[in-house]
């Protein structure tokens, strides 16, 4: 499926024109259509500003915004989520769902509105330092973020997705983008605010909403069966697919339940005008989508055939894998000469952009080594050792590229200190990036100096990444590396968790291993975990590190995380 839109197809939130309804301009056609309240006509105003204008250009370019607006506190919110998390959330290769398609649909839609300014208020505290979970209780964010819920369930007088022959609160009375936008920003605000479960579980039911969508081919319309149809663009409606895509990708990261795998693996791949893997990519932005192309359909074959690899279908699986190897290849060959014709010349967020994509690359490489080879030894892990120093050098100089103003050197690697207690400035974004790659050698690498000094970069990031949040994940990595470690010591994973070494008292005792295991042979299969992963028990402000112990039948037991238990009795 083409992501271009056709020519003629009209959008659904477009900058005002002179003329028309208050309510969504153009005409009147349009209100009708989508069953939106038409608030008649007003004497043409003069026309907008140019982007360049100024720093107060959302309330110029979106004048319903200050209507809306009762106060200074809300502009200062609004104003701070146009300037700075935009920036942010549109990540290295940039988005026209946040820059664009938001923007102009809060001018419209009060319960996007509201949620905005939730946003950009969490996300002020945020960058002044309280970047751990967003501990601090922020109450005009929740005050927002409740008029949102309002607005959008139709219980408030002031939302204009209310249809006069609707009743107030019915499903009926949205439409299917604005449904999908505020989701969206529904799991950000949890997220910003610490709520993961809460903001898994919107992305669980974003994914379930989109799983009905579909296009009507005649009027360009998409439908939903409790839901408005929608006019947005198909370009439009991908940008949705893809945030709501690699969120669900993220929630598997954190959970591996069957829940999320399934619901992973229901996805729609989003079509992409880099499908085609050329000689020499043109920009860093066409490697980062062709790739996320690629990954994304590749997981989706791999998982309808990997069941019977084994039978009648080894055949299908062994000429899976050479494609996949094949269009790796490819696209690397395409990526090093885009870096060796145009690397003088890249510019800076091109440069970090450049640095995680090759990031991925080594991660990718990896994975389709082992899917090809079959391995199952959690010990065959050990021979990617100088992929994983590799990777964890490329995030180290990204980190301390994001932080400069001055790039960083390449051979970078010792993670500077800044005004924020040895950690980076802090960052929030949805785009790829380091958290994921890094969580990874620093649970399956067992080479004690490669994964804590993966650690020691996840500490110092500062990142919020989607819903992976970097101290989070190192504080998980230091319990897997201090639990695996002290099993190798004490002969296997199944006498660990049965003795007292499980508590609480075990993170008390940092380095009781680390003197001892100086290199990953010395941790032996029996003292591995196959993954592990946070949960989390909000009601009662606890969390736990679930580890799977038998890769044959993943066998699962908890084990308590005091040092999270202890930020989560913060809040």
């Amino acid at each position: 499926m083409s992501v271009l839109a056709t020519p003629d197809r009209q959008r659904s939130y477009r900058p005002r024109a002179r003329r028309g309804c208050l309510t969504c301009k153009p005409d009147c056609l349009k209100c009708s259509s989508t069953g939106r309240k038409c608030d008649g006509y007003e004497t043409p105003s003069p026309p907008p500003p140019q982007r360049n204008a100024g720093l107060r250009l959302p309330y110029a370019y979106y004048p319903q915004a200050l209507q809306y607006s009762g106060n200074t506190r809300e502009t200062r919110s609004f104003q701070f989520f146009y300037e700075r998390t935009v920036p942010s959330l549109t990540g290295l290769c940039g988005s026209e769902f946040w820059s664009g398609l938001v923007l102009r649909v809060s001018e419209h839609e009060t319960a996007v509105y509201h949620a905005l300014i939730a946003l950009g208020s969490l996300h002020e505290n945020f960058e002044k330092g309280n970047w751990l979970i967003q501990r601090g209780f922020n109450p005009f964010a929740v005050q927002q973020y409740v008029l949102a819920i309002r607005a959008l369930l139709g219980s408030s007088d002031s939302s204009p997705c209310t249809s006069p022959d609707q009743p107030a609160g019915s499903p009926r009375s949205l439409t299917v983008d604005v449904c999908l936008i505020s989701c969206i920003l529904f799991i950000f605000i949890e997220i910003m605010s610490g709520h993961y479960v809460s903001a898994i579980g919107h992305v669980r039911n974003g994914v379930k909403i989109l799983q009905d969508v579909y296009e009507d081919p005649h009027s360009g319309t998409y439908h939903h069966p409790f839901l408005k149809p929608s006019t947005v663009t198909r370009l439009e409606m991908d940008y949705l697919r893809k945030i709501l895509n690699r969120l669900q990708d993220q929630a598997l990261t954190l959970t591996r339940t069957a829940t999320d795998k399934a619901l992973k693996g229901s996805l729609q791949v989003v079509g992409s005008r880099h499908a085609e893997i050329p000689e020499c990519f043109r920009s860093v932005s066409d490697a980062h989508e062709c790739f996320d192309y690629h990954v994304d359909r590749l997981y989706q074959e791999f998982s309808e055939i990997e069941p019977n690899r084994e039978n009648e279908a080894s055949e299908t699986y062994v000429n899976f894998m050479q494609e996949a190897e094949a269009l790796m290849n490819k696209w690397s060959a395409a990526l090093y000469r885009l870096e060796e014709l145009r690397g003088p010349q890249l510019t800076y967020r091109d440069s970090i952009g450049l640095k995680i994509l090759r990031i991925y690359q080594c991660w990718r490489l990896i994975l389709l080594d082992r899917s090809k080879s079959g391995a199952t030894d959690l010990q065959s892990w050990d021979k990617y050792n100088s992929t994983f120093q590799q990777i964890v050098s490329l995030a180290a100089v990204v980190v301390n590229m994001a932080d400069t103003d001055v790039p960083a050197s390449s051979d970078s690697s010792v993670v500077s200190d800044t005004a924020h207690g040895g950690r980076k400035k802090p960052s929030f974004s949805i785009d790829m990036g380091i958290i994921c790659p890094l969580y990874d050698v620093a649970t399956l690498c067992r080479d004690p100096s490669t994964r804590r000094r993966a650690v020691k970069v996840l500490r110092s990031a500062s990142r919020q990444e989607g819903l992976l949040n970097s101290h989070l994940c190192a504080v998980v990595a230091e319990r897997v590396i201090e639990l695996e470690e002290t099993a190798a010591l004490q002969g296997g994973i199944d006498d660990l968790v049965t003795s007292r070494l499980a508590g609480p008292d075990l993170y008390n005792q940092t380095g009781v291993s680390n003197h001892h295991i100086t290199r990953s042979s010395e941790v032996p299969h029996a003292a591995r975990f196959v993954y592990a992963y946070p949960n989390f028990d909000p009601f009662n402000k606890q969390a736990f590190l679930t580890l799977a112990v038998d890769q044959a039948g993943e066998m699962h037991t908890k084990i308590p995380l005091p040092a999270m238990t202890a930020v989560l009795d913060t809040e």
